[in-house]
């Protein structure tokens, strides 16, 4: 799973890792990176979306 979030361009990957593994919120996420909370939330919706096309081509999950 880390390997395909490593795998994610640095702008989708930057508030992923801190989301899931550090357990951070999407305000605080907003805070450390200078960007509006909106844009975290919009940049971890995208970053999910590739990382579940990612891991659903790499283990033929079905939808």
């Amino acid at each position: 799973m880390w390997d395909a979030v490593r795998a994610l361009p640095p702008k989708y990957r930057e508030p992923i890792h801190p989301f899931y593994h550090e357990g951070y919120s999407a305000a605080e996420i907003a805070r450390i990176l200078g960007q509006k909370e909106s844009t975290v939330r919009s940049l971890l919706h995208r970053g999910r979306s590739m990382l579940k096309e990612t891991l659903k081509e790499a283990y033929d999950f079905d939808e």
